[in-house]
This record gives C-alpha cells, structure tokens and sequence, in this order.
C-alpha cells in the first residue's frame, strides 16, 4: 500500500504563485505613484503593512505544513497495521472457508458411514433370513396329526381284508393313540370300532365289545346317529357268531332306528337281522 508525500496538489500552488506575483505588481505601482506624489509617509506605511500581512502569511503557510506533515506521518504510522489486519483478516476468511468445506466433507463423510452402516445391518439382516430360511428347508417337515391317523386307519383296513389281524390291530392302535391326544372323539370312535373289528378275529371278543361300547358312548356324547348305527350293526354281528341270536335281532332292530332306510348299511343291516331270526 503507497502513501504521497505531500497532501498540496501542483494546481493550488501554482494559482497561489500568480496571485503572489498580480499583488506584488498592483502594490509596486500604487507605491510608484504614491511615491510620485510626494506620500512617502503612506508609502512606509503600506510597505510595514505588506511586511506584516507576508509575515501572517508565511506563519499560516508555516502552521499548515506542519500539519500536513504530521497528518502525512500519521497516515504512514498506521499504514502497515491496518495492512496486518488486513492481512489478518483474509487469514481469517480463508480459515473460515476452509473450515466450511472441511465441516462439508466431514458431514459427507459421516453420511456415507451413517448409509454405510444401514446397508451393512440390512445385508445381515437379509443373511439371517436366509439363513433361517435354509435351516427350516433342512427340517424335515412335521406330519398333520390328522393325515397320520387317517393313514394308519386306512393300513389297518387293508390288512384286515388281507386277513393279517394282528397288524390290522397294531395299525388302529397307532392311530387311536393320535386321536386321543388331539380330543378329536368322533374319529377315536370309529377308530375304536375298527380296533374291535380286529380283535374279534384274534380271539379277543371280550376287549372288542369293550371298545364297542366306548365308541358308542362316544357317538352319543356328539349325537352321531349314523355312524353310532353302524357300531350297534357291527356290534349285533359278533352277538350272533357267538350264538346269542335273541341279542344280535335286538341290536339289529336297534341299529335300523338309527340308519337312514336308504343307505347300504340299513340294507345289510336289514339282511343280518334275518339271518338272527
């Protein structure tokens, strides 16, 4: 930063000069002619005056330099701090803009780790799915408790018109035990029923008419006429083969009040009470 030397600009001095220059031609020719007119004592007087308005003059002159060179010297004084804080200053702005961009990258950094991170916990979160998933395929598959003793009744069927009782027992026995646990008492009756059907042909009538009876207290309980029919039907053949032929008609009648006339079971129903009569 430059500072002038001097505060007077070159045209003020120069106007200042000529007006020096007219006063002093104006004052030698008015003195000419007051010394022409024998003033000399007016003369003396304007010169003394003229003197002493030069003196006033220089000492004004004098007064405003001095000035100026102290206004000059001030200036020049507080030149270099003002550069310095000048200086400072865009030192400052600079830090401050660059703490701005650093504040800007840091939040984009500390984005980037915040996304970072949910991505990352989102992939885990999909792997222990996956996972689970994969373990759960690797399982096998429980079966439907219902299904299963369906299954086993439908095996101890066809190991009774096969002729092999005793496995047709154990597969009715299988599927009673299911039943049982799942409360569901109208397949535990019937399953009950194909049970006793079995035994009979193994010998053990006296446990068939046991398991004859606990799947027609069952029916009852639910209101199952037509399968309790049925029951009562199966129930009079054995009375028959074991000769008491006055029971079998009894349960025969009984069984016919329970079925409808127009299925198959009251027909053969119908033809086994004629054979205990």
């Amino acid at each position: 930063m430059s500072w002038p030397r001097s505060l007077e600009r070159p045209a003020d001095r120069e106007q200042l000069r000529q007006r020096a220059l007219a006063f002093a031609g104006i004052w030698f020719l008015v003195a000419g002619l007051l010394w022409a007119l024998g003033f000399g004592i007016v003369l003396l007087a304007s010169l003394l005056l003229l003197l002493l308005g030069g003196l006033a003059v220089g000492t004004v002159w004098l007064v405003r330099r001095y000035q100026m060179s102290r206004a000059v010297g001030a200036v020049r004084a507080v030149g270099p701090p003002i550069e310095r804080a000048s200086r400072r200053l865009k030192s400052s702005i600079d830090e401050l803009d660059a703490g701005r961009r650093i504040g800007r990258l840091a939040g984009g950094v500390a984005h980037q780790a915040r996304t970072a991170s949910q991505q990352a916990r989102s992939a885990s979160q999909q792997a222990r799915t996956a996972l689970e998933a994969r373990q759960q395929q690797r399982k096998p598959a429980q079966p439907d408790p219902r299904r299963q003793a369906r299954r086993l009744n439908e095996r101890g069927a066809q190991l009774r018109r096969e002729g092999d009782y005793e496995g047709a027992a154990e597969q009715h026995r299988q599927a009673l035990r299911i039943l049982h646990e799942l409360d569901d008492r109208r397949e535990e009756a019937l399953t009950l029923n194909n049970l006793a059907l079995a035994l009979v042909h193994t010998g053990g009538v006296t446990i068939a008419v046991e398991h004859f009876e606990q799947a027609l207290a069952l029916l009852r309980q639910i209101g199952d006429e037509a399968h309790e029919g049925q029951v009562i039907a199966n129930l009079g053949v054995v009375r028959r083969k074991q000769g008491r032929d006055e029971d079998a008609a009894t349960l025969f009648s009984a069984a016919l009040d329970k079925l409808p006339p127009e299925s198959s079971a009251y027909r053969r129903v119908e033809e086994e009470l004629r054979r205990a009569s």
